[in-house]
């Protein structure tokens, strides 16, 4: 009596004599191969789409970004892209997505802003963090107009 370990040798000898089941078991092995990645990638929160899901969201991600920045006037995008937060001190940070996370800057200059009807278009001095426009909706103009003072404030 052969062993259980013959027996599916020669099980899998007698499938693999059938023409195209080489190719039909290296293809069902891809796919189950792509199948474990993507549950992995998804059990490990791995890419997606982030969003700031509202203000508190945002004065989350303000404190994050710098620690002790008490945000005390806060817009969000209406797509959720981005964040525009002032402080107590007058501090103005900017936050945005920045792949499957969020990045923040300081906006300490004017020359980088933009205001296009309800559009709000933002840079800061670090070029690698480029520039974002937020859908404000009524709160672009107010912003805008809040961000005259940005350099009087500072010495």
């Amino acid at each position: 009596m052969a062993s259980p370990v013959a027996q599916a040798m020669d099980l899998l000898d007698q499938f693999l004599a059938f023409p195209g089941a080489a190719l039909a078991l290296q293809a069902l092995a891809s796919l189950g191969a792509i199948l474990a990645l993507a549950w992995l990638a998804r059990r490990l929160q791995l890419g997606g789409d982030p969003r700031i899901q509202g203000e508190e969201h945002a004065y989350a991600l303000a404190d994050e970004a710098i620690c002790g920045f008490d945000a005390q006037a806060i817009a969000v995008d209406r797509a959720g892209i981005g964040a525009i937060a002032r402080d107590t001190t007058g501090r103005v940070l900017l936050i945005r997505q920045h792949g499957s996370h969020f990045a923040a800057r300081e906006l300490v200059s004017l020359a980088g802003v933009r205001l296009d009807g309800r559009f709000l278009t933002l840079s800061t001095d670090d070029r690698r963090f480029g520039t974002i426009t937020l859908d404000l909706g009524d709160q672009a103009q107010v912003w805008a107009a809040s961000l005259r003072r940005l350099g009087a404030a500072r010495p």
